[in-house]
């Protein structure tokens, strides 16, 4: 006969499961509503279990939220690891990979970019706590990448962060207007075309309007 997990491990690893529906539906919950419209009841609903059961988890709303958002760090982990793979590339790749990193995390993890708007624009202690935890010192390094491409004469002088937050958001609307883009133009943004296209428009035509140009030809005089 297979060997059965003890009934304390049974109940733990239940509760471990349990616990993380809960994180999984208050992230969407949570990016789509936003932190003051979505309601711990409604998130235990959609989770598929009582009131109580999810206060046994979680102490209050914030700490929900909290929990929640942690659930994105391994995301931003990663894109950190392959840039410092490739540090040794000029700033301007490095950049680029930024870009296209950020683009395809967007479509993989799409409350990242709905999280980060609405509290940017709110602002307040939950963006101080993203900023610490999750998203603050990466686009400090994004935004030194940028300086020093700037410094090296591939970017236009526009002030780094104006460039990276601009970069940033052009990078996510697609992701975060998906609705607006299927209701007004009939374009599912889901697909593998449209996702490529994007990307090709972010990184070849939208970063490519920072970037330096070469000084127009002359034509010599007969």
């Amino acid at each position: 006969m297979p060997l059965q997990a003890a009934p304390g491990q049974a109940n733990a690893r239940k509760g471990e499961q349990t616990a993380a529906r809960i994180l999984d539906v208050a992230l969407e919950q949570f990016s789509r509503l936003g932190f003051e419209r979505a309601t711990l009841n409604d998130i235990a609903a959609a989770a598929g279990v009582s009131a109580p059961t999810l206060h046994y988890h979680f102490v209050d709303k914030a700490d929900l939220w909290q929990r929640a958002m942690w659930q994105l760090r391994d995301v931003i982990a990663r894109e950190e690891q392959l840039l410092q793979v490739a540090a040794d590339a000029t700033p301007l790749a490095l950049l680029r990979m930024a870009m296209r990193l950020f683009i395809r995390i967007s479509w993989d993890h799409p409350a990242l970019g709905r999280i980060v708007m609405l509290e940017g624009m709110a602002g307040g202690e939950r963006l101080a706590w993203l900023d610490k935890h999750l998203i603050g010192a990466r686009n400090r390094r994004i935004t030194a990448i940028a300086a020093a491409a700037i410094a090296a004469g591939e970017l236009q002088d526009f002030p780094p962060a104006h460039i990276v937050i601009t970069l940033q958001m052009a990078a996510a609307s697609l992701v975060t207007l998906a609705p607006l883009m299927k209701t007004s133009f009939g374009i599912n943004s889901q697909t593998a075309t449209t996702r490529a296209a994007h990307e090709r428009m972010m990184v070849d035509a939208i970063l490519a309007g920072f970037m330096v140009r070469p000084p127009a030809k002359t034509k010599a005089k007969r």
